[in-house]
């Protein structure tokens, strides 16, 4: 399987959004790890995922946007996906996922939510 991982941050405001493209696998999972646990110790609370480059999760990688959520909104922020690549959106509903997450098909629709 390929590897490699991607992590770009844009804000918009209160919302900072990071992009994610390749593979989030068992060998990447750690670099998104250490990058949001840095976010969410500092000011970044609202956040967006962009999921479109994203070619593949594993169960890890679904753990992490778990963990986030749950800390995110901990501390009185939140966290919105958008546009999961086909093969992602497929994982999140095989998992069920859909009912935890909120999945926008804009990156506007997206931050606008995180904003709110």
């Amino acid at each position: 399987m390929k590897s490699g991982l991607t992590i770009t941050e844009q804000t918009h405001g209160a919302v900072l959004v990071v992009h994610l493209s390749g593979y989030l696998d068992g060998h990447t999972c750690a670099e998104l790890d250490r990058r949001v646990n840095t976010l969410l110790q500092g000011s970044s609370k609202r956040l967006v995922f962009e999921l479109s480059g994203l070619g593949y999760i594993a169960s890890a990688g679904i753990g992490i946007f778990i963990n986030v959520q749950h800390r995110a909104k901990k501390s009185g922020g939140n966290l919105q996906l958008v546009n999961p690549s086909p093969s992602v959106r497929e994982i999140f509903n095989i998992l069920g996922l859909e009912s935890l997450f909120v999945i926008h098909q804009t990156l506007a629709q997206a931050v606008a939510a995180a904003a709110a």
